[in-house]
């Protein structure tokens, strides 16, 4: 079996699914953290299989890999958003920065 570029392009979709599922499913910050890593991953054998099978001055597979970073970079800040509204909390620097002893 020769592997194609179709065949690395349906697996990282397959994987960054299963990014985007874990997050929807879980509540819990590690896991969804670690779903957003998954995603992360697909996103780089996105781009690593794009440019692999790329040809010089193809925007195309330039333009693939941009998507696949960028969709991973939005999964990762909605994790963030979700985590910040269901916890009820604040990025406050002032309450951060104070030591509890």
């Amino acid at each position: 079996m020769a592997l194609t570029p179709i065949f690395f392009l349906g697996l990282s979709f397959a994987i960054f699914s299963l990014g985007i599922a874990g997050i929807m499913s879980s509540r819990h910050a590690v896991i969804m953290v670690l779903s957003s890593e998954i995603g992360l991953v697909a996103a780089m054998l996105l781009s690593v299989s794009t440019f692999y099978f790329g040809t010089g001055g193809n925007l195309l597979g330039l333009l693939f890999t941009i998507w696949g970073i960028a969709s991973a970079e939005a999964m990762a800040l909605i994790v963030i958003y979700r985590y910040l509204g269901k916890a009820e909390m604040d990025l406050d620097v002032r309450k951060l920065s104070k030591l509890r002893g």
